[in-house]
């Protein structure tokens, strides 16, 4: 098959995968906002009414890869207290990260495999509550355009050797 041709059906198949993308979904069940694609973006819930709350952030990913997910909030007089959170079952601890102890944080980094992702945040509201985070995926298999390049690559060498016809000539000195 001559390279032209290999070249014009790569371009074919490439353009066919690039197109078909698998759809996204990604639901919030809550008072917050969400803004995850494909397992990266950010998430936030803010005056949260008084009491006890919980919020469920699902999302999917395309393939299978790491997840690492964090989140920050406040814990002031009159916002969140008892804060807990898990990824995909797996809790979340929080940490202070300020001298007063108002201002705490805590992630997550863990394998996930391609489908519906959970992530679950429960606290006590004191009428003002507020927290936000993210979340960022990277994925095991390598993007579509690495592919590509790698194939080319490995084709122009293999086309490169081909079209050399050199006859060597060894000369030894005496």
């Amino acid at each position: 098959m001559p390279v032209r041709q290999v070249l014009a059906a790569t371009a074919m198949i490439a353009t066919a995968l690039a197109v078909s993308a698998p759809a996204q979904a990604t639901t919030f069940t809550g008072n917050g906002s969400v803004n995850i694609a494909d397992g990266t973006g950010a998430f936030y819930d803010s005056m949260i009414p008084r009491g006890a709350f919980t919020d469920t952030i699902n999302f999917s990913v395309s393939s299978g890869g790491t997840a690492e997910v964090g989140i920050i909030y406040f814990q002031v007089l009159d916002g969140i207290t008892n804060l807990a959170a898990s990824f995909n079952g797996s809790a979340i601890n929080f940490a202070p990260v300020s001298p007063g102890g108002s201002l705490l944080a805590g992630g997550v980094n863990r394998p996930v495999v391609a489908g519906t992702q959970t992530l679950t945040i429960t606290g006590l509201s004191g009428g003002n509550g507020s927290y936000s985070g993210n979340v960022i995926f990277s994925s095991a298999v390598p993007e579509l355009a690495t592919w590509l390049m790698m194939i080319a690559g490995v084709g122009f060498t293999g086309a490169a050797l081909r079209r050399r016809k050199t006859d060597y000539k060894v000369n030894y000195a005496f």
